[in-house]
């Protein structure tokens, strides 16, 4: 088969399913290879591992069907994460796996190929700026909102990042208003708000729901979206600043509704001159998808120093 005919298998691994698809080296989608297999974080070593090798086996057998050629893995996973060694650190989910290596499931049945490991807010800033005539990566940030809060930074094309490789750059722990950030912005955040708002129960409702109220016209729930907005904006306001960021892209679920919140993050950044963009990335579902596969198919570059 010709270079035109290779393709990588692109896996974006959460703690319920294994999304992935078929990504040319053009960064197209290769036409229903999307594919999604069940996993259970809190499950077995066995478990876990046979549903990525249920995931490799479905992959090549898609790469097949369309006359490609299966080249390389990439698959972005939350940390910790030896990402070199492609080992879980996690103990909150994945715990039995921590220390196993994990590339030995896809080469099984994928052959000796190379399989790349990244942090999946990486992979969101990456597949977001890949082939964008939109968006620069000179000195662009992500802010990825949903289970929880992350961040990531691309300097000069490449990835600012930890000597873990994990992002150089990190929020979602960082005190704020006598809590962290991710206690204010985050799916747990929201609804917390909205149910302290409305006396309602967590577990009735989703941030969707509360989103559908908002553009319904709900006070409640609009305000706390306002609220989210705003805080975002005290969260990173300095360190866009202070780091000379020109660009901001939103991913995770609840960027879906940026709508409902980009006029106070604006505002709250208002004030930076330097800062060009603020905006929802193009496809938000897609973007961490994307981003493993390019980091799969071209060399991911790392810079350990902010400059």
């Amino acid at each position: 088969m010709s270079k035109s005919d290779a393709c990588v298998l692109s896996i974006d691994a959460g703690g319920t399913f294994l999304k992935a698809a078929l990504v040319k080296g053009d960064g197209t989608l290769v036409e229903n290879s999307f594919l999604r297999v069940p996993v259970n974080s809190a499950g077995s070593a066995g478990a876990i591992s046979t549903s990525y090798r249920q995931l490799a086996v479905l992959g090549l057998a898609k790469a097949r069907e369309n006359n490609l050629n299966l080249t390389a893995v990439g698959v972005c996973i939350p940390g910790p994460f030896d990402y070199v060694e492609g080992k879980s650190l996690m103990t909150h989910k994945y715990a039995s796996v921590k220390g196993l290596p994990m590339r030995p499931w896809l080469q099984e049945s994928l052959g000796d190929i190379p399989v790349c490991f990244l942090h999946d807010s990486h992979a969101f800033l990456l597949g977001a700026l890949w082939n964008s005539t939109v968006y620069g990566a000179e000195r662009t940030a992500g802010v990825i909102i949903g289970t929880g809060l992350g961040f990531a930074s691309m300097l000069n094309g490449r990835i600012y990042a930890n000597l873990q490789n994990g992002p150089g750059i990190s929020i979602f722990s960082r005190p704020y208003k006598g809590r962290t950030s991710e206690d204010h912005v985050s799916r747990r955040a929201i609804l917390s708000r909205y149910c302290e708002l409305t006396g309602c129960t967590p577990d009735t409702l989703d941030v969707v729901d509360i989103a559908g109220l908002a553009y319904q016209g709900q006070a409640e729930a609009q305000l706390v979206f306002k609220e989210l907005g705003q805080h975002l904006s005290e969260i990173i306001h300095d360190i866009l600043r202070d780091n000379h960021f020109k660009g901001l892209l939103l991913g995770g679920a609840i960027s879906k509704s940026a709508g409902l919140f980009l006029p106070q993050l604006k505002n709250g950044l208002s004030d930076l001159p330097q800062l060009r963009y603020i905006a929802a990335a193009d496809d938000i579902d897609m973007a961490p998808v994307f981003g493993a596969a390019r980091a799969a198919l071209f060399p991911l570059h790392y810079q350990y120093e902010l400059t």
